[in-house]
This record gives C-alpha cells, structure tokens and sequence, in this order.
C-alpha cells in the first residue's frame, strides 16, 4: 500500500474501475484521493471536499516511470458514486464493497434507489462488470509502484499555473482509457496527438525523444495545418506507434516536471 496517512474520517465519492483495463496490485493513496484494489473491486475514490482529484492521480501514476506508463491502463465507468458511510482512507477496501453490494441488492433497488450504471452494465458481464458484480477478474501487473514519485508528480501537478499542460495531461489519461478498446484505437490517437499539440506551447517544454519530436513537427503551427494533420495522423498511427508516443509523451512530461522544480 502506497503513501497512506491515517487522518480523519472522511466523506468520499468513487468510481469502479472495468476489468477493461490493466492495474497496479496495491492501494495508492495521495492526499484526498486513492486507487482502492482489491481482487472484488478496483476504485478511485476522492473526498467530497473536491481537493483530491481522479485525474491527477491516474495522470501521476502513468507519468512515474516508463515501467507505469508503458504498462497501466486506467478504464473507469462513466458514473460517480456516493460512499453512504465516512471511513478512513484504510478501510475503503472495506466499505466500498459494502456500499456496492448494498446499493446493487434488490431490496434497495426496490426503495427507488437503483443505481443504473450497474444495471447498464448488466450485459456485459464479460468484458465490464467487476467480480463484486459477478463479472469478469481484473487484470494485474506485478510492476512496483514509485510512491514518492507518484506523491511528487501529484502535487507538481496540482500547482502547476499552465493551463495547456493541464490539458495535455488530461487528454493523455483520455487516450490511455480509450486504449483499453482496439475499436477507439483512432479516437485514443486522435487525443494523444492534441495533449502532444498543447505541449508544443507549453514554455520551457523540450523533448528528448527523436520519435517525440519528428511527430511534433508533423502537427503543423496554424490551427487548421493541425486539424488536417490530426485526421490524416489519427488514420496512419498503428498501435505500435501509439503505445510508444504514450510512454514517450509520459516520460517527457515527468522531465519537464522535475526539471521546473529544481530549477
């Protein structure tokens, strides 16, 4: 279990995690926010004061090592969930899967208060419900996770004042869920090309990587040179070419990151 205070009992807000995806195989906890993982159910809670975010988290964790980037895949279903009860971060494992199980029983769902995300879900068992729900096992890595490293880039990312590279983050977590299905293979492209378009702007941002590079160059300067560039690029990258721009992408911001604060 990463970086996990015992502080006060918190009210929090989740969202289950498909089987979809690829996961670490341990809690990770920064701040207000933490990656629950259990073998029933894997989840990203936040506390309901809105400090922690889902995000940032997915974005530190991805961009802490070519070993994390180049491996997890974080797919979250569409729905955010209320916890019923305050807990420790400790006993989320705990509660979660009790507030699951309870909101998924028949007699609750009788009360008015289904929740419909698992009924959407209902008959995709194979490929979408958890094991809590009676779906498929989830997929994990054996990768250890950097904790202070994962802590250091969170709050980087939290601070940071640049609205471009906030959004070139977000849309590369975007690809990286979207890469969980071949089928949005061209729309994940689509949305790691546009993060690699915002980290042109970005001031002081300098890629290292020859691949990295040749790709940026191909996006084009006006807008419109890059909206051309996006549909034909989003069409030729092959899966290859994408997992590889992903990791370089996440290692590069992880750089730059470190890089402003020590400077």
């Amino acid at each position: 279990m990463a970086s996990l205070p015992e502080n006060s009992v918190t009210e929090w807000r989740y969202r289950l995690m498909s089987p979809m995806g690829v996961y670490p195989k341990c809690d990770i906890h920064v701040e207000e926010v933490s990656l629950v993982v259990s073998d029933n159910l894997i989840s990203i809670a936040s506390s309901e004061s809105g400090k922690g975010e889902e995000i940032l988290l997915k974005a530190a964790i991805l961009c802490s090592s070519v070993a994390a980037s180049n491996t997890f895949k974080f797919y979250a279903f569409p729905s955010y969930h209320h916890l019923l009860d305050p807990c420790l971060p400790s006993q989320l494992t705990e509660y979660l899967e009790f507030d699951i199980l309870q909101k998924h029983a028949a007699e609750y769902a009788e009360l008015g208060e289904t929740v419909p995300e698992f009924d959407w879900y209902e008959n995709a068992k194979g490929a979408s419900l958890p094991p809590v729900l009676g779906g498929t096992d989830y997929i994990f890595t054996d990768h250890d996770v950097d904790a202070a490293s994962i802590q250091q880039l969170y709050q980087a990312f939290s601070e940071c004042p640049c609205v471009k590279l906030n959004g070139a983050v977000r849309s590369l977590v975007e690809a990286n869920a979207l890469s969980c299905h071949n089928q949005f293979r061209q729309e994940a492209c689509g949305l790691l090309l546009d993060g690699l378009r915002l980290l042109q702007e970005v001031n002081g941002f300098h890629s290292d990587s020859a691949q990295l590079s040749t790709t940026l160059a191909q996006l084009g300067d006006s807008a419109e040179d890059y909206l051309i560039s996006r549909q034909q690029m989003s069409q030729e990258i092959g899966p290859i070419d994408f997992h590889r721009l992903f990791v370089q992408s996440c290692t590069q911001i992880r750089k730059h990151l470190l890089s402003q604060e020590s400077s």
